[in-house]
C-alpha cells in the first residue's frame, strides 16, 4: 500500500491539503544554494515549501517558483517569524516583508517559529531587519550574548517557569487576524509544547491551529505531542526528519540500524527516515543540495510493522535525541511538555 500524498490540514474555511513531504530550505551559511535546489525539487516533484523569514532565502525561493514554471496554487508555501517580531504589532510586519521577498501575495501556512517573544529595538529598526546578522542588523535586542525576553508577549508556560506573568494571546489574535485579512490561508506553530498550545485552543474556534513544527526523527520521536496533536486536529511537520549531529559526532543517517534497514527497503537512508515520518501521519522537511538526495526523500513508500518498529526502538531517553536546542543559549526553557 502505498503511503499518502497528502494529509487534510484545518482552516478557517474548513479544510485543505497539505503535501505529506515537504522541502525545507534551512541551511547555515551563504543562501545563494537556495535557488538551484528549490527549482531542483520543484522539479522533482515538490509541491511543499517550508520558509521562514529567518532563513534569509525568501529572494531565491521566490526566484525558483517562478523559474520552476509551477504555477503558485500548485504550491503549498508555509513561512514564520522570528521571536524579536512576536509582539502583537510587529508579527503582520514580519509577514508582509516574508511576502515581499517570496514576491507572494499571500502564504498557505503561517507559524510562530518559537514561544518566546525577544524584546525589538524599534518597529523602525524591525521596518529594515534582515535576518542572520548582527542583533543590531536584526533588530533585536541581546545583553550578554542573549536575546532579551519579552515574557509579557510569551506563552503563559514559560513565562511562568521563569517566574514571570505572559500570555501568547494576542500575538495568537495578530496571527489570526492575518488569515482575516488574506495574507495567510491557515495559522499554526513552531517548537510548542503541550502547555503551550493549550493556552491558545480556546482562542482557537474560527480561525484553528492548523500545524506545530517540531523536531521529529527516530532519535527523538515526540509520541506524546503528537498523539496530543492528532486528539486536536493539529498537523505535525517534522524540521530535521534526518537529525542534526549530536555533541559526540554521531549521525542518524550513520546508525547502524538505519543503515541496514535502508539497504534491506533498497533504499536511501534519508529516503527511510521521511517514509517513517509519513507512515506516522507526519509531514517530513528534509533539505538537501544534491539534486538526487532531494528526489530519493520525496520517494516515501511504506515500511513493514517490523522496520517501522526497529526504528522507534531507536529513541534517545531523557530528550537527549534533540539535536536543535536553545535552551541554554537564549536562557528560555523550552521543550517542556509538564
Amino acid at each position: 500500500m502505498s503511503l499518502p500524498k497528502s494529509f487534510p490540514l484545518r482552516t478557517r474555511e474548513g479544510t485543505t491539503q497539505i503535501p505529506s513531504v515537504g522541502f525545507g530550505t534551512w541551511a547555515a551559511g551563504e543562501g545563494t544554494w537556495a535557488k538551484d535546489s528549490v527549482i531542483a525539487a520543484l522539479k522533482a516533484g515538490y509541491r511543499h515549501l517550508d520558509c521562514a523569514w529567518m532563513y534569509g532565502v525568501d529572494k531565491q525561493v521566490g526566484a525558483a517558483i517562478k523559474e520552476s514554471g509551477v504555477p503558485r496554487n500548485e504550491i503549498f508555501i508555509t513561512t514564520k517569524f522570528w521571536p524579536h517580531f512576536a509582539h502583537p504589532d510587529n508579527v503582520e510586519l514580519c509577514l508582509d516583508k516574508c511576502l515581499q521577498g517570496l514576491g507572494l501575495e499571500d502564504v498557505d501556512l503561517f507559524l510562530a517559529h518559537w514561544p518566546c517573544a525577544w524584546k525589538a529595538t524599534s518597529r523602525a529598526a524591525l521596518e529594515k531587519a534582515s535576518p542572520g546578522g548582527s542583533p543590531e542588523e536584526m533588530g533585536a535586542v541581546e545583553e550578554d550574548g542573549k536575546p532579551v525576553i519579552d515574557w509579557e508577549h510569551s506563552a503563559s508556560h514559560l513565562a511562568k517557569l521563569a517566574g514571570k506573568e505572559g500570555s501568547f494571546v494576542p500575538t495568537w489574535k495578530a496571527m489570526q487576524a492575518c488569515v482575516t485579512k488574506g495574507k495567510a490561508k491557515a495559522v499554526g506553530l513552531s517548537n510548542f509544547s503541550i502547555p503551550e498550545i493549550e493556552e491558545l485552543l480556546e482562542h482557537a474556534k474560527e480561525v484553528p491551529i492548523s500545524c506545530n513544527q517540531i523536531e521529529v526523527h527516530p532519535w527523538l520521536p515526540q509520541n506524546e505531542i503528537i498523539a496530543f496533536a492528532k486528539k486536536h486536529d493539529i498537523i505535525i511537520t517534522c524540521y530535521s526528519p534526518l537529525a542534526g549531529q549530536k555533541t559526540d559526532g554521531a549521525t542518524l543517517l550513520k546508525d547502524e540500524t538505519v543503515a541496514k534497514l535502508a539497504k534491506k527497503n533498497g533504499m536511501d537512508a534519508g529516503q527511510l527516515l521521511q517514509s517513517w515520518a509519513v507512515q506516522r501521519g507526519t509531514i517530513p522537511l528534509g533539505k538537501s543540495q544534491t539534486p538526487s538526495r532531494i528526489k530519493l526523500n520525496l520517494a516515501v513508500r511504506e515500511l513493514s510493522d517490523e522496520d517501522v518498529n526497529a526504528l522507534d526502538g531507536l529513541a534517545q531517553p531523557d530528550d537527549s535525541g534533540r539535536t536543535v536546542d536553545f535552551r541554554e543559549k537564549w536562557g528560555v526553557h523550552l521543550f517542556n511538555n509538564n
